[in-house]
């Protein structure tokens, strides 16, 4: 029931370990500070093991759909969904934009539940959740991705450069809703798949994060607020040594407006509610929904955020909208002493 900054504190003296270990919360988009010290479990995976995807995380999404396609699988991409509709105190199917219905028995949903809260998708399925609340979002971001050639500092292919004041950088975040005036910076060097620094690149693809508060709908992310965030975070690289040869031209920035530009009623929130509190895994909504015939998957529902655990939910989501319409088939299979399967 601690919290999990307390716990690093009964394990490491160094206040730069529990820095190091602390920064597994924002895995799941949280305060080492407010988050459960269950957290402490996410370095004991890492030092099992963790494979990653040769294709790219898109490449699971890839392969899913050509599976589902080769077993009779249709898809729609670029379709607007308006609503999900709902007839007898159950889902019926969607209404798309376009106007078309399309009939289901059942839907799963991979949108944040908060979009389905708020209403996204129609006032028939907001009416079954609780009412959003914007201090239940877990972080947003603002990224740069860049091509550039950087030199004075041997990257990995994931690299975290710390900053001074790690409590002000929460505090920045989830208490003041503002971008963290010290931030950590994360850079995911995309090109090195290698851990021991060793390969330097001419150019490579570079992937840089801070922190950011989900504000994305209530506040406006202007060039005068990034510019001088994007000085502060190029300059903690530079002072930890790292120095990227870059233009304008080769970077593209993305605030919280723009997370919750591609992602409706977060705000911008990138993990779903965050894991504040012994009780926030209990509160993550299940796979079924409150509305019978809606399912839920992504890193909204439980068991949470990131790519093995969303995976997890939408095989959960399979496995439960399975089981839902066998118990309501007129008849189910069952054995005989003979030996012969009926119904």
């Amino acid at each position: 029931f601690t919290t999990f900054w307390k716990a690093l504190e009964g394990y490491f003296q160094d206040a730069r370990l529990r820095q190091l270990f602390g920064r597994y919360a924002t895995y799941v988009g949280s305060s080492p500070f407010l988050s459960p010290a269950t957290l402490m479990l996410v370095a004991h995976v890492e030092q099992v093991g963790v494979w990653i995807l040769e294709a790219g995380m898109h490449g699971l999404a890839r392969a899913l759909a050509e599976l589902a396609g080769s077993l009779g699988a249709s898809f729609r991409y670029g379709e607007s969904v308006a609503e999900i509709e709902s007839a007898g105190g159950r889902t019926s199917g969607v209404l798309l934009e376009s106007g078309e219905r399309l009939e289901a028995a059942a839907v799963v949903c991979n949108a944040d539940v908060a979009a389905l809260a708020g209403g996204r998708f129609g006032e028939t399925v907001a009416r079954s959740f609780p009412a959003p609340s914007r201090s239940a979002r877990s972080q947003s971001a603002v990224t740069w991705s860049v091509v550039a050639r950087s030199t004075g500092f041997p990257l990995v292919r994931h690299n975290v450069f710390f900053g001074g004041n790690y409590r002000d950088e929460f505090e920045d975040v989830f208490v003041r809703q503002r971008i963290p005036a010290d931030p950590t910076v994360y850079v995911c060097a995309q090109d090195r798949p290698g851990h021991d620094g060793s390969g330097a690149l001419d150019e490579e693809r570079l992937f840089c994060l801070v922190n950011a508060p989900p504000t994305g709908d209530a506040h406006s992310f202007e060039p005068r607020e990034i510019e001088p965030c994007e000085e502060r975070a190029f300059g903690q690289l530079a002072r930890c040594g790292l120095e990227l040869e870059r233009t304008r031209e080769s970077t593209v920035v993305t605030t919280p407006t723009d997370f919750e530009r591609l992602f409706p009623g977060t705000g911008g929130a990138l993990y779903g509610p965050p894991s504040h509190g012994w009780q926030a895994s209990f509160r993550r909504p299940g796979v079924r929904g409150p509305l019978p015939g809606l399912y839920l998957a992504g890193g909204s529902a439980h068991p949470g955020p990131g790519v093995p655990m969303v995976a997890l939910s939408g095989r959960m989501a399979a496995a439960a909208l399975r089981e839902d319409l066998a118990s309501t088939s007129r008849s189910r299979t069952v054995g005989t002493g003979g030996g012969m399967r009926t119904r």
